[in-house]
């Protein structure tokens, strides 16, 4: 198969194609990737821009057989230089990457990093892919493909990446697509450590105020006897105060004794102490609730204050 290589000399880019593809009489030839146009039959730097090769392959000065990826053409002059050459040999300037051309390095850390979420697919510019990888990273399966692509990367060179990949996008298209996701994910983590921790805080605060209401009443109860060598008996004699969402209740179960039943309608504690014991006593709100509703009616269950005669 006769091949002729194709080197544009603006930006660099060379492609192999058939000899009988390109049509007789064409003088002018457009870059197909910086869209700039040259004259077919100069070569950049030495007057003849194609060369032919046969099958991609040509023979070094040291009669080895070398490939199309181990040179490069110089962006000033377009003279063909060895690919790891920083400088070009005849007009002396650096030679850099053309633009928008691969970078290796930056394509491993992408692939590795977030290649889980397909982001080196929209550095490669393979926007559907990349939207396949985000739809379905959640299954793993776009993480372990992403690191046997990061494993096929790091065996090739940048000339081969580069030939494969002509045309990348910059950093801003990675990190527009990525950083969406890299926030969201951490908000969805700091969220459920967050809620689980308020509610539990939430549930504490409210079994606490529940239990300083009963300690309060005791204590006024208590004042009372002291007054009056009676525990009170009737609804009128004694009022305690119950914060909002606290349900008290102050049982009179004769001249002396009582007893104090409070909880939190936010709680899912409820706390049980008789006048002869300084111990408070811990019961579910549900089980208590219940045993009130049963013995005193559903009209004795509210988030107040209870005299209970």
């Amino acid at each position: 198969m006769d091949l002729i290589n194709i080197a544009c000399p603006h930006c660099g880019f060379s492609k192999s194609v058939e000899r009988q593809k390109i049509p007789e009489g064409s003088k002018n030839i457009i870059c197909p990737k910086c869209q700039q146009s040259f004259v077919l039959g100069e070569t950049p730097g030495e007057g003849s821009s194609a060369t032919s090769v046969s099958q991609s392959q040509s023979v070094n000065g040291k009669g080895e057989l070398s490939t199309e990826f181990e040179h490069k053409f110089c962006s000033a002059c377009g003279h063909k230089i060895h690919v790891r050459a920083e400088i070009c040999p005849k007009c002396g300037v650096r030679v850099g990457p053309p633009p928008g051309a691969l970078n290796k390095v930056a394509l491993l850390l992408i692939t590795f990093c977030f290649g889980g979420l397909g982001a080196h697919k929209f550095y490669q510019k393979k926007y559907l892919l990349g939207v396949l990888y985000l739809l379905f990273f959640w299954t793993y399966i776009p993480t372990l493909v992403a690191w046997v692509e990061f494993i096929i990367y790091a065996c090739k060179s940048e000339a081969e990446l580069q030939q494969r990949y002509p045309d990348v996008g910059g950093a801003g298209v990675v990190l527009a697509v990525i950083i969406p996701f890299i926030m969201v994910a951490i908000i969805g983590i700091l969220a459920a450590i967050a809620i689980p921790q308020f509610a539990a805080y939430r549930q504490k605060a409210s079994n606490s105020a529940a239990i300083s209401d009963l300690r309060c009443c005791k204590t006024e109860a208590e004042a009372y006897f002291s007054d009056h060598q009676t525990y009170p008996t009737e609804a009128g004699q004694m009022q305690c105060g119950a914060v909002t969402g606290v349900a008290l209740y102050f049982v009179s179960l004769g001249p002396e004794e009582y007893q104090l039943i409070s909880f939190h309608n936010r709680g899912k504690k409820a706390f049980i102490n008789h006048s002869s014991d300084t111990e408070i006593l811990e019961y579910t709100k549900e089980e208590i609730s219940e045993q009130i509703e049963e013995n005193y009616g559903p009209t004795a269950l509210g988030s107040t204050f209870h005299f209970i005669e």
